[in-house]
């Protein structure tokens, strides 16, 4: 796979996968007797969909320079979303004093997902950069 080639796969991977994940998500959701875009869904996948395509392409830009720290930048991202877990959801979680599977599940199942194609890119980026 060329360099070239890399974010352009990366960015359809995500938008793609994230739209068919969160349609599932929703069915699932009004599966199991919530509203299908209950427990801030769409803010999550939304969240975790820009701030994986920002630690991506910052990573991704500064390859070739900061080769060496290409593996702290990935992790102070991972560091990144979580905090944005703890300012953007989690008091509207707790609110009720219960941190329910059905809200937990709809931050962490984008977050993962987005971590997963991030950890797979950023391997195939590192292979390439010399």
């Amino acid at each position: 796979m060329k360099n070239r080639s890399i974010p352009i796969i990366f960015t359809i991977g995500l938008v793609v996968g994230s739209i068919l994940l969160f349609l599932g998500h929703a069915k699932l959701q009004i599966l199991y007797g919530y509203e299908p875009y209950g427990n801030q869904l769409i803010k999550s996948y939304l969240l975790n969909s820009i701030l994986a395509c920002l630690i991506f392409f910052a990573i991704y830009f500064y390859r070739n320079k900061y080769r060496d720290y290409l593996g702290f930048f990935f992790l102070i991202g991972s560091l990144l979303k979580f905090g944005v877990f703890f300012v953007a959801f989690y008091s509207g979680y707790k609110a009720d004093g219960v941190l329910e599977r059905a809200e937990f599940l709809a931050f962490f199942v984008p977050y993962l997902y987005s971590l997963t194609l991030e950890t797979l890119f950023l391997g195939k980026l590192l292979n390439s950069v010399r």
